[in-house]
């Protein structure tokens, strides 16, 4: 990948006085480590550099020193990366280098964006010029600051093209036209069809990638008064309703929807400088049978949840009845039902005979009526809504700016679906092999420069993948042996965390008298090598020796 030598080149160099690994080498060095420990720690980095000495200088071809992986230092690395402003034009090269040295695809790519929430306190000096912020948190955090992230890939590798790391407490439309505009510089041209979700569709990003020269499509964000306009379209389509099928490896053709599409043209004129746009573009009304069917068992869940809640409350209404309706409309909102459930609370007055003293009570002067007012819950759902929203389940609305020949609807439809991969690669910062989480650095700086490392693990990651997958579907063959416990079991479609693990038990034996032995690839770690296009000559004595 050039990873070392693309920094180096485009890096500002060290202090003089620093002797040893180029930031670039030290970059790979960090890299090996994130990959196969899974791990972005820099303190336990010098511990396992000393540990794999001898292997890292054989397949290198570095001296490698005792000091040369302290945090110190990758902290240097870490926060220098962070602050170059060479950062982009060495993620532009290196792009460019991967796409045509794997002749990657460049037909459609797309574009995501998630947050990474920090537990760190932040002194008011520090307020204006941190990128971590307080603002919408997707992981359900908001009282903890954060920072973004915004990751654009390659159709159908998942390959990352770029990750710009952004403030906290930005809007994700306002990216999305710099992250298009960044993917033509990398790429070469504008004739690739962008991808990205909802937050993407405002009439300013899509009257400018028009204007530019782009193609789009996107899924229109459903503000009014979009959902009427969609329940109007549904319930008397202006045009022809086509069935929409998807074909799958060694099966038959699977209908998975039905839609239409409407030509209209747009006007939008730019606030700042009163600038006139004029377009034309096809929306698409798209329905999945999955989606339908996921909304419609959603919503019979929901109420029932929130029946039984109202149930609970209907046997025991208590006494006041401003609380009564406080309960009622959480446990409403809570299971998203207002618009579904309706519900009123009646008065039932009595009369109850109080008497007094212990003496008989056969006088009618012995005892006094007191009012009593009982509360009754009664709630109902509300058929013809029910009966809309299953009308309208599955159905959404995209928009695009290309004509039919070079996007169908069921294409349009196909492309949208591989919307996933961004998320797959936000998963790995999170949660997976690739984890950026927890974030332990307080420089922002700092921060920058792992994500960009990470990122470039995650293309180690996806062109492994993509690399292996492709050699699988020429061949129609598939992988075996990745499984524990089931080792007959095969993938068409092995991921990169599986077949690391298959290499995991491989063992460099050096005897007392400097002779040095590798232990034997089985079948499964040959048959990655030969599918990722490396000699099994790399994991020989005489590799090593040769650096």
């Amino acid at each position: 990948m050039k990873v070392a030598s693309m920094i180096d080149e485009n890096l500002e160099t060290p202090h003089g006085n620093r002797t040893g690994l180029s930031y670039g080498e030290l970059a790979v060095l960090l890299l090996t480590y994130i990959v196969s420990e899974g791990d972005h720690r820099m303190c336990c980095l010098e511990t396992w550099v000393n540990e794999h000495q001898r292997s890292l200088e054989g397949i290198t071809g570095w001296k490698i020193g005792e000091k040369e992986a302290t945090d110190d230092r990758c902290g240097d690395l870490l926060r220098t990366l962070g602050s170059s402003d060479s950062l982009t034009q060495i993620e532009k090269l290196l792009c460019q280098y991967l796409v045509k040295a794997y002749e990657l695809p460049t037909d459609k790519c797309r574009s995501d964006t998630t947050s990474f929430s920090v537990y760190h306190q932040i002194s008011e000096e520090q307020e204006e010029l941190t990128l971590l912020k307080f603002g919408y948190s997707k992981d359900k955090r908001p009282d903890l600051r954060q920072y973004r992230q915004m990751l654009a890939t390659l159709d159908p590798s998942g390959m990352p093209l770029l990750g710009m790391t952004l403030a906290g407490n930005g809007t994700d439309e306002k990216d999305y036209l710099p992250t298009w505009r960044k993917m033509v510089e990398i790429l070469g041209k504008k004739d690739f069809l962008y991808l990205a979700d909802s937050k993407a569709s405002s009439y300013e990003n899509r009257a400018k990638i028009q204007a530019e020269g782009g193609n789009y499509c996107f899924p229109l964000a459903m503000n009014q008064p979009r959902p009427k306009l969609l329940a109007d379209w549904v319930n008397n389509p202006p045009s022809e309703v086509i069935k929409i099928f998807e074909t799958e490896v060694g099966l038959e053709e699977k209908e998975i929807g039905y839609g239409f599409e409407v030509p209209l043209g747009n006007i939008w004129v730019d606030p700042e400088n009163k600038k006139r746009y004029q377009w034309n573009e096809r929306w698409l009304v798209v329905k999945s049978n999955a989606l339908a069917s996921r909304q419609i068992k959603g919503l019979k869940r929901r109420l029932i949840k929130g029946e039984e809640k109202l149930l609970s409350l209907q046997k025991r209404p208590n006494k006041d009845e401003k609380l009564l309706e406080q309960k009622v409309r959480e446990a409403l909102k809570k299971q998203g039902l207002n618009k579904y459930i309706a519900y009123s609370i009646d008065k039932k007055q009595s009369y109850k005979k109080v008497y007094k003293g212990h003496g008989s009570r056969s006088d009618p002067s012995s005892y006094r009526r007191v009012r009593e007012t009982k509360l009754i819950l009664n709630y109902a759902r509300l058929n013809s809504e029910i009966e809309s929203f299953n009308t309208l389940a599955g159905w959404r609305l995209y928009v695009t700016n290309t004509n039919k020949e070079q996007l169908s609807l069921t294409e349009a439809v196909s492309a949208y679906k591989e919307q996933w991969q961004p998320e797959r690669g936000f998963h790995r910062f999170k949660q997976g092999r690739l984890s950026a989480l927890p974030i332990y650095f307080r420089d922002e700086n700092k921060i920058k420069g792992l994500m960009f490392l990470l990122t470039i693990a995650l293309r180690v990651f996806t062109l492994m993948e993509f690399v292996v997958r492709r050699q699988l579907h020429q061949s129609q063959s598939s992988l075996a042996g990745l499984y524990d416990g089931n080792p007959k079991r095969s993938t068409e479609r092995p991921t990169a965390e599986q077949m690391l693990k298959a290499f995991r038990k491989l063992t460099l034996y050096i005897h007392r008298d400097g002779e040095r032995e590798v232990s034997c690839l089985n079948n499964i770690q040959q048959n990655i090598l030969r599918l990722m296009n490396i000699p099994e000559a790399i994991y020989t004595t005489d590799f090593f020796a040769s650096g």
